[in-house]
């Protein structure tokens, strides 16, 4: 049986060392990424560069998390213990997941375990996105917001000097009388993640996982409903090409890992710096595989798709969120349908692989716009090569434009709720959808139950089979296997809604 320390046993070992820090991936959703924990890979290696002893726990990849969790608190015996949060749902209403309860319980568990002497930090993006309002849900002790290799370091240097965490930029404490939602300090400049020595990269590569590299912070753009500039700000910072492809080969040299795939909000923002890092990779030689995620109609080019082959792209992933001008102008995305249809053609014309995200229901939809914009994915997105994903209702997030002008007063945004469009019915949305997979099998919902079961098969399948990830590119071809299309026909692919949607 654990017997926790005693307060003197933790002065002692403090005297000593510097503080043992139990750093915890609590993601547990596995869709249809598989998402590495590259922002806790930065904040570990920094608190490891500040002399801490640093243990880290991968929940994504543990066989039985809660028995790993265990283990790491009774054999490491933590002075703190930080927690990235993910998600605070899986934003899809029809198929809604909370996450902020299974966090609760996750905490409570540290605390019966540790006889409730540890510090809990909190951090990630659902916690820059909830800022001081997730104390009020969950028994933490403190929340850090924005990037964490400045922030988190400098509370553990308070909490060894005996001084006040809360006065911190960025960081949010519990039962304090101020809520310190100020703005953290941002890094001016950063390099590699060192995710590498951190995670068990066998364990990503057998689920199809693909290996994180950013390249740049921050977002320029200013669509009414995203949270992105609380994580990162609106300011871009950019790494050198040289330094992004550094990492990428000394990552291969020791991982060869089968696919890298870039995380940047938007990849090719501005396109020049894409550019570079496609031309660096060239002028090496590498041989490597390649994807990435935000692909921006705003700044696609010929030259753009052609160097990004060149270098080893297979797909990317591209996110207009409406085939529509009125809802592109709605949902403020900065560019137009010349835009959203030049980059289709460009894209066929590569031959890269491209999933393709749309949210339906926003401020001003209607049932015309929602036509538009279905008309659009049959049109210039039909074929294997195209994967068009859609969601319905769009979730309020805490800070964003959209919550500020249309949630209601007293909403806890930390809890789930959507925007939907008064002007059409959700339920008419999704018979829409229902429509168009029975004629376009590479269309699905987000909310498609079964679809993540059958995933996981196909990944474990393709991956002892050598296949190069990311293995989304399959899914168009594996959906339009004339039995599996004939079944979702049978079933819509949104079958099981709630009542309140099939009485609509």
């Amino acid at each position: 049986m654990y017997v926790p320390c005693s307060a003197s046993g933790y002065r002692a070992r403090r005297a000593e060392a510097r503080m043992r820090v139990l750093l915890v991936y609590s993601n547990r959703t596995r869709d249809l990424i598989l998402a590495p924990p590259i922002g806790l890979s930065y904040v570990a290696s920094a608190t490891h560069r500040a002399g801490h002893t640093v243990r880290f726990l991968d929940l994504l990849t543990a066989p039985d998390p809660d028995v790993a969790l265990d283990a790491a608190l009774r054999e490491f015996v933590p002075d703190v213990v930080g927690i990235s949060v993910r998600n605070i749902d899986n934003v899809v209403c029809q198929r809604l997941q909370k996450h902020l309860g299974e966090l609760a319980q996750f905490i409570a568990t540290i605390r019966q375990t540790t006889g409730g002497r540890v510090p809990i930090v909190l951090g990630g993006p659902a916690i820059s996105i909830l800022g001081s309002t997730v104390l009020a849900h969950v028994d933490a002790d403190y929340a850090v917001r924005g990037e964490g290799e400045i922030t988190f370091p400098a509370l553990l240097a308070a909490l060894e000097a005996g001084g006040d965490p809360g006065s911190i930029p960025g960081v949010c404490t519990r039962g304090s009388s101020r809520a310190n939602d100020s703005l953290p300090t941002r890094l001016p400049t950063f390099g590699a993640s060192g995710m590498q020595n951190w995670i068990d990269w066998k364990k990503y590569a057998r689920h199809g996982g693909t290996f994180a590299i950013q390249t740049k912070r921050g977002c320029p753009m200013t669509c009414t409903y995203c949270s992105y500039p609380d994580i990162e700000g609106q300011k871009l910072r950019r790494r050198d090409p040289v330094d992004v492809v550094d990492e990428i080969e000394t990552v291969q040299r020791t991982l060869a890992p089968r696919t890298f795939e870039f995380v940047d909000s938007t990849f090719n923002l501005p396109e020049s710096h894409a550019l570079a890092i496609c031309e660096e990779i060239i002028r090496r030689g590498l041989k490597v595989n390649l994807t990435t995620m935000g692909i921006n109609p705003r700044a696609t080019s010929a030259e753009l798709f052609a160097l990004m082959k060149r270098a080893g792209f297979n797909s990317m992933m591209i996110t207009p969120e409406s085939g529509s001008d009125t809802m592109l102008t709605s949902l403020e995305k900065g560019f137009d349908m010349h835009d959203v249809e030049r980059t289709a053609q460009l894209a066929r014309a590569s031959g890269l692989h491209s999933t393709w995200f749309f949210m339906l229901g926003g401020p001003g939809e209607t049932r015309a716009t929602v036509n538009e914009t279905l008309a659009f994915v049959e049109r210039a997105l039909a074929g294997p090569q195209f994967l068009s994903v859609f969601m319905t209702g769009i979730r309020m997030l805490p800070g964003t434009r959209l919550a500020a002008a249309h949630a209601a007063p007293g909403d806890d945004l930390a809890q789930s709720t959507f925007y939907f469009s008064s002007l059409v019915s959700e339920a008419w949305m999704l018979e829409r959808i229902n429509t168009i997979i029975y004629r376009q099998s590479n269309v699905v919902h987000a909310a498609e139950e079964g679809g993540s079961r059958i995933e996981r098969v196909v990944h474990h399948a393709l991956y002892w089979l050598g296949v190069v990830p990311p293995y989304w590119r399959f899914l168009p071809r594996l959906l339009g296997f004339p039995l599996l299309h004939a079944m979702r026909r049978r079933r819509p692919s949104i079958g099981n809604l709630p009542r309140r949607l099939r009485a609509a």
